[in-house]
């Protein structure tokens, strides 16, 4: 059975998600409440009383605008995708002016560019939509009322803007790109719940609101070449749509307020807001004549979108995306169009797993939950491999957190495990994660030689010290990891941790070990259990820390996770400790910790429990 996706919301975000899928053989269903799609890519034709139609681009009106003299940056993802379409080039240089605010200095005879598109803003809607699919289902001017989750996927239940008329639509898999408040709206009057660190986070999103007047106007030539582009005031932007390519008829207008105006006047009617726009904007357009129409919109553009490229819950196979989403790229349309295609990859994620175990399309069982054991020694190696481990991560020093073993024991211990992956632990020296330029090179080395030497994966962490990811030294270090990188427990001392995830995500990490934060994993299963969901299948959440036979059938249940991590230790007092000699960790304890084969058995057996009840 081919798998389908419902996507509300037909913006760039969910048009590039939908192109995405469909050349994946996925089935879409495409619903938004705007006529013909394209989000706040909006153009709108209409005629006037001369018969002519005139064209006008009611959202941005150019792409990347800087000022001309601002340095160089290139056109890149909404361009990029313009670009693989059919049809020519869509996309044309365009300038306007630039009328300074209070104290702004400018040069360049206040030179403006950016980018138009031929036709309007909609034709790059219409080229995405226009490649023929059958297995595409479009349906616009419709409301997506209700949300119902049920055992085989989704039901949305839809209702026509033109007639009224109610259908429902069934889905494998959600997708929402709505504007942030929007789909916040929908999910919690379905009754949806979120991880609560996420809801928090999207509540937090803001957008800046518009008013968009626009129709045809009898002045000069004052905003040539293409309009004005203002530091302050009440408009924000003066386009003339015929100037840009856009309409056949000479100055054909837009005009978009700042958010200010439209906020402080967002609830008047429509004939009040053109009384006292409209003497402002006749100095440079004239008067119009014909119609002048007024569009209003809520949410024109995010002033803080989250920096996660979307919001993946794995468990109701949902996603949530858009231009809310993808902080670190600073153009929405960019970052729409960015957030909809990792969007379409976790959700290829989860169709893939989805289709392999279960074709009610539920969330995906594992046929045997991985257990991994971390271990130092050869006989620990051996014994965990008996008792029942899936995988172990090797490691020397663990009473240091774990240190980089020597090669003789890496030998010796793959020898020894035969089938079962080895993962080895890259840490130089015991302490903090934050690393110099000469402790790298001596990690660069050792990832090489332990994968040449048939590792299953090597297992590092590499932080700022501002609690973040190193991007620079992480790049560098996988450089040599071949896709078979673990993140280690130092993500638990990453303050945002959803955002962390995303740059692992993007950095290609194959798995992130964690306790859920900065506490063992039997105390944080509510941020493990979002972690899991956030992650989908695009990266394996391992559960590590306390993780015991005693409370790791709860961990599972609560966070949904497939496979956990335990050093399944113990203390046991040193039989001759007169032999020793004194260290900090030793003369506490009188001893030192060993495997323990009951435990790791133990473990083993909750989890072969776990199953045999999913299969009743």
């Amino acid at each position: 059975m081919t798998p389908r996706v419902a996507i509300i919301g037909a913006g760039l975000a969910g048009l590039t998600s939908a192109r995405r899928l469909l050349q994946k053989n996925v089935e879409v269903v495409l619903i938004d409440k705007g006529r013909h799609g394209g989000g706040r890519m909006c153009t709108r034709a209409v005629k006037q009383p001369d018969g002519r139609t005139a064209k006008f681009d009611l959202g941005p009106p150019l792409l990347y605008h800087r000022l001309r003299a601002d340095r160089d940056t290139p056109w890149h993802r909404v361009t990029d995708l313009a670009a693989a379409l059919p049809g020519g080039d869509l996309f044309h240089a365009c300038g306007v002016m630039r009328v300074g605010g209070a104290g702004e200095v400018l040069s360049d005879y206040n030179a403006v560019r950016g980018l138009a598109a031929q036709g309007g803003m909609r034709e790059l809607a219409f080229r995405l939509l226009g490649v023929p699919n059958d297995a595409l289902t479009f349906h616009d001017h419709t409301v997506a009322e209700q949300l119902e989750r049920t055992e085989s996927g989704w039901r949305v239940h839809l209702r026509s803007l033109r007639d009224g008329a109610e259908s429902v639509q069934t889905s494998n898999v959600l997708l929402v790109t709505s504007p942030v408040p929007q789909a916040l709206e929908l999910l919690q009057r379905s009754k949806i719940d979120l991880p609560e660190e996420l809801r928090y986070a999207l509540r937090e999103v803001r957008y800046s609101r518009c008013v968009a007047l626009y129709g045809v106007f009898g002045g000069g030539d004052v905003t040539q070449p293409g309009g004005v582009w203002f530091g302050d005031g009440p408009f924000e932007w003066i386009a003339d749509n015929h100037r840009k390519g856009v309409s056949d008829v000479p100055h054909s207008v837009t005009a978009h307020t700042r958010h200010q105006w439209a906020e402080e006047h967002w609830d008047e009617p429509d004939a009040q807001v053109l009384d006292q726009l409209l003497p402002r904007l006749r100095p440079w357009v004239g008067d119009p004549v014909g119609p002048v129409g007024v569009q209003r919109w809520r949410n024109a553009r995010p002033e803080n979108p989250v920096a996660a490229q979307c919001a993946v819950l794995r468990d109701l196979a949902t996603v949530i995306a858009g231009d809310g989403f993808y902080g670190a790229i600073p153009d929405p349309a960019d970052a729409a169009v960015a957030s909809g295609e990792a969007a379409a990859a976790r959700i290829d994620g989860l169709l893939t797993q989805l289709a392999r175990t279960d074709d009610r399309y539920s969330v995906a069982r594992p046929r045997r939950y991985t257990l991994e054991i971390g271990v130092t020694t050869l006989a620990e190696a051996g014994t965990a491999i008996g008792a029942g481990a899936d995988r172990l991560e090797l490691s020397s020093a663990l009473e240091l957190g774990g240190l980089t073993p020597s090669m003789g024991l890496f030998d010796a211990v793959r020898e020894r495990a035969g089938p079962v992956p080895v993962f080895v632990m890259i840490r130089p020296r015991p302490g903090g994660f934050v690393y110099a330029p000469s402790e790298l090179a001596v990690m660069e080395d050792d990832i090489q030689a332990l994968l040449a030497n048939g590792a299953a994966g090597v297992v590092f962490g590499a932080l700022t010290r501002d609690r973040r990811v190193d991007r620079e030294a992480c790049a560098r270090l996988l450089r040599f990891a071949d896709n078979r990188a673990v993140f280690h427990r130092a993500f638990d001392l990453i303050d945002n941790q959803a955002e962390a995830l995303e740059e692992l995500i993007e950095f290609g990490f194959l798995r992130v070990l964690t306790g859920g934060g900065r506490r063992p994993a039997e105390a944080g299963p509510a941020s493990l259990a979002a972690l899991v969901q956030h992650a989908g299948w695009q990266i394996e959440v391992l559960p590590a820390g306390d993780v015991r036979p005693h409370n790791v059938a709860e961990l599972v249940a609560r966070t949904r996770c497939d496979q956990v991590h335990s050093s399944a230790r113990a203390p046991r007092a040193d039989p001759d400790p007169a032999l020793a000699l004194p260290g900090r960790v030793v003369a506490a304890r009188g001893g030192r910790d060993e495997l323990r084969e009951e435990l790791v058995a133990g473990l083993r057996r909750q989890l072969d429990r776990l199953n045999e009840g999913d299969d009743e």
